[in-house]
């Protein structure tokens, strides 16, 4: 899939061309130029017709205007056709009353995203002066602004007062802060920020999901139909979509939240399924080509969008760049957005709500979400001392499923030095924390590479932990995530990264300490930490029988977590299985695995 890239046009050489004054009538509502309205003789017009750019053989039409200066038809046009792949066009030998000019282009087009050919055709319309100029572009912003600066221009402004108003007014709707005087002068394929930002509205409105949205209702196969027949494509409604945008525009100059609701709701879900564009560089795109050509194509493209999105959605929610500094702070907006309400079947507005930073990016959340966050999850404090050293831990306690559980809510810190029966010392002194798996579960060496040979794990097995406490198994971290609700309610705000590692890896989120478990990431680019564990067949038998009452549970008193209960116990049996040795912890996950770690922490639970 290519990208048309971004390569100036060409200007095209006319020779001058006579002018002279017209009907001797100067209407201050559109006079530009001292000498007030003028006639045209011979004029040679050119310019280029881009949605994405209208096909060859598309039609151009150029109308005089009357010499009133009230911008309405005189009734004379100039007909033409697009002639190159870029949407060119030329009319020739022009004879006008009055400079002032309405053009429209009509056609198909072709997709700037891929080069494929659109399903619709579309009609494009602009008005531009033409007594000093001899090239003029009808693109999606001289559409847009169409209607507005025929309206300006009654109300008294002159042309090029209502021109550029009526630009930096559509331009301010989508969030973008640029002073345009003439619309007409615009081409997705040159490379001002002017031209860019026409580039970047053009591909950001041509989506289906915006014109031609499936509402919703019906099943699945009815979605899928929508999407992929050809004949479930409504047409018309391309054209009233653009044509809202005029129409919106034309009174005050603003678009009413009827279409904007849509536009945010597009903005919104296209930031969130790019957002790991936001670290990524031309020179990284550039690299990315170099090793597999073809993908800069589309990675511009995704970023494109993506900052177009993000420019967009802080426009219209009022809200400042979320950076690393706002981590874990909420914004409220009060303007409508579109959504799919998944329980429904179908799509509902919002009329306000609240955005949360995670230091990246602005998420969508409920005020319920925002209030858990530090929503303390109820447990015993305590401590503990071990008697070895003298060393002092916090502990936390609670019951599950009729047991009591007491932590330690610090990782343990005891030094020793691992021997190997009938081997001398490996002077492989542990310190920190840190342990290899045979050390912290006090096992002969070989089995960090062989099979463990049946009895040497037991049920409880004590391992490196103190008398009376105990390895945490499997099934404790299982127990201990079911009664927290989730992975991350035993996560706080030490479980952040820098921006390129937690758009590459997904490693997003705002989480705080709720359950004063002390989690501290071992890998704290990635967001990663593992946990020496163990698994025996002294688990029940019946695990269907456990995964119901586990539903029973969480699926009447979830505190918000469904889709997590959903997804833990979609992935309980990982559990069950008899040889694990490693818990490994992520921002989005946990589960154990049959992985033997030299290094990983260790976390005693009471007998």
């Amino acid at each position: 899939m290519l990208l048309n890239k971004f390569i100036p046009s060409l200007s095209v050489l006319v020779p001058g061309l006579m002018i002279w004054a017209c009907s001797g009538i100067d209407t201050a509502g559109t006079s530009e130029e001292s000498e007030g309205i003028v006639a045209l003789a011979g004029k040679r017009v050119s310019g280029a017709a881009q949605k994405g750019p209208l096909v060859k053989g598309s039609g151009v039409i150029l109308r005089e205007t009357s010499t009133e200066g009230n911008l309405e038809p005189t009734g004379r046009e100039y007909n033409a056709t697009i002639t190159g792949d870029r949407g060119e066009f030329t009319v020739d030998s022009i004879n006008l009353e009055c400079q002032y000019v309405l053009l429209s282009a009509e056609g198909f087009y072709t997709h700037e995203k891929d080069g494929t050919l659109s399903k619709c055709s579309m009609r494009l319309d602009a008005v531009t002066n033409l007594e000093k100029r001899n090239t003029s572009n009808i693109n999606l912003l001289t559409h847009f602004e169409y209607k507005r600066v025929l309206n300006l221009v009654k109300s008294g402004k002159t042309f090029a007062e209502a021109k550029k108003q009526a630009a930096t007014e559509v331009l301010g709707a989508f969030g973008v802060k640029l002073e345009i005087s003439n619309a007409e002068d615009l081409n997705i394929y040159n490379t001002t920020e002017g031209d860019r930002t026409l580039y970047n509205i053009s591909v950001f409105i041509d989506q289906r999901e915006l014109w031609d949205p499936w509402k919703g209702g019906g099943d699945s196969y009815d979605e899928w139909e929508h999407w992929t027949l050809p004949e479930r494509i409504n047409c018309s409604n391309l054209q009233k979509f653009i044509d809202g945008f005029a129409d919106d525009f034309a009174d005050d100059g603003e678009l009413g939240d009827s279409i904007m609701m849509n536009i945010a709701s597009y903005a919104y879900s296209t930031a969130r399924a790019y957002s790991h564009m936001e670290g990524v560089s031309e020179a990284g795109m550039r690299a990315k080509e170099d090793a597999d050509p073809g993908s800069y194509d589309i990675l511009t493209i995704m970023k494109k969008q993506y900052d177009f999105s993000k420019l967009f959605l802080l426009n219209y929610w009022n809200v400042e760049l979320c950076t690393e500094d706002l981590w874990g702070e909420y914004r409220t907006f009060n303007r409508p957005i579109r959504y799919y309400d998944l329980d429904a079947g179908e799509y509902k507005v919002s009329d306000s709500g609240y955005v949360l930073c995670n230091g990246y990016s602005w998420k969508m959340e409920t005020k319920g979400y925002l209030d858990s966050l530090k929503m303390k999850i109820e447990h015993g404090s305590g401590t503990m001392t071990d008697p070895r050293d003298g060393k002092k831990y916090k502990t936390v306690s609670f019951e599950f499923g009729g047991k009591s559980y007491e932590w330690m809510a610090e990782d343990l810190e005891y030094s020793v030095s691992t021997y190997s029966p009938g081997s001398i010392m490996t002077g492989n002194y542990v310190e920190n924390g840190l342990y290899s798996w045979t050390t912290a579960m006090q096992i002969d060496q070989k089995y960090m590479k062989e099979p463990v040979d049946d009895g040497v794990i037991k049920t409880v097995h004590q391992g490196i932990c103190p008398d009376g406490w105990h390895i945490s198994s499997s099934k404790d971290w299982e127990a201990l995530i079911a009664y927290v609700g989730g992975i991350n309610n035993l996560l706080d705000e030490t479980w952040r990264t820098d921006r390129y590692a937690a758009f590459g890896k997904d490693l997003m989120g705002v989480f705080y300490n709720k359950f004063d478990f002390n989690l501290e990431p071992m890998d704290k680019r990635y967001l990663k930490l593992y946990y020496h564990t163990y698994s025996n067949k002294s688990f029940g038998e019946n695990v269907e029988a456990e995964l119901d009452s586990l539903w029973n549970y969480y699926g009447e008193d979830s505190h918000g977590e469904e889709n997590w209960v959903r997804s833990y116990l979609d992935n309980y049996r990982n559990y069950r299985l008899p040889d694990l040795s490693t818990f490994k912890i992520s921002i989005g996950y946990a589960r154990a695995v049959s992985e033997p770690r030299k290094i990983a922490r260790v976390r005693c639970v009471k007998n």
